[in-house]
């Protein structure tokens, strides 16, 4: 029996569903929930698709701990895990660097922080941005905003480039108007 696309596609959306929200799966529990007995054919086909999915910003596909940029080439084990920083369907650049909402381009956190280090500073950026919207006095909303910007510098959203490579910085840009001009008028409707 011929396993459709649709349906592994599926089974990764509701593997990861059903796990904590930082939870990961492996290639091969999709494999085996498909066909429990003859798994190991469909393992090329899961990593491809999983493969496309990252591109498409629908899940990260992750190593050692890391996310992996949704191009590069796949060496070893890996995991899948959910869209991590509230990207979830939202597309991600092929080099894993921005997400794209309404046409323009954000910076994604850092993939090379440690989980502990990006944890907590997603909590004093969450923390700050509760301040921002309590009737607090002028003094401490512009204390919580002040926090939310060097927040969003340590995880690297805004401020110097986290990448080494020299490649311009595009973040806020419209994409069409970009490198990634050609890949974003490609994408699905």
């Amino acid at each position: 029996m011929r396993v459709s696309d649709e349906a592994i596609r599926a089974s990764i959306v509701n593997l990861l569903a059903r796990r904590e929200a930082l939870a990961t799966i492996c290639p091969s529990e999709v494999a085996r929930a498909l066909s429990p007995d003859a798994w190991q054919p469909l393992m090329p086909r899961v990593r491809d698709l999983a493969k496309a999915m990252a591109r498409q910003g629908a899940l990260e596909i992750r190593q050692g701990g890391r996310t992996l940029a949704p191009g590069a080439p796949l060496r070893g084990p890996i995991r899948l895990g959910r869209v991590e920083g509230g990207t979830a369907g939202h597309p991600t650049t092929p080099d894993g660097r921005y997400f794209v909402v309404r046409g323009r381009l954000w910076r994604k956190a850092n993939p090379h922080l440690s989980p502990d280090v990006r944890e907590t500073l997603v909590k004093q950026m969450m923390e700050a941005r509760r301040a921002l919207r309590a009737k607090s006095p002028e003094t401490e909303r512009t204390a919580a905003r002040e926090q939310v910007e060097r927040t969003k510098q340590a995880l690297g959203e805004r401020g110097p480039a986290w990448w080494t490579d020299g490649a311009p910085d595009f973040n806020r840009k419209m994409a069409k108007n970009t490198p990634y001009g050609v890949w974003f008028s490609q994408l699905p409707e």
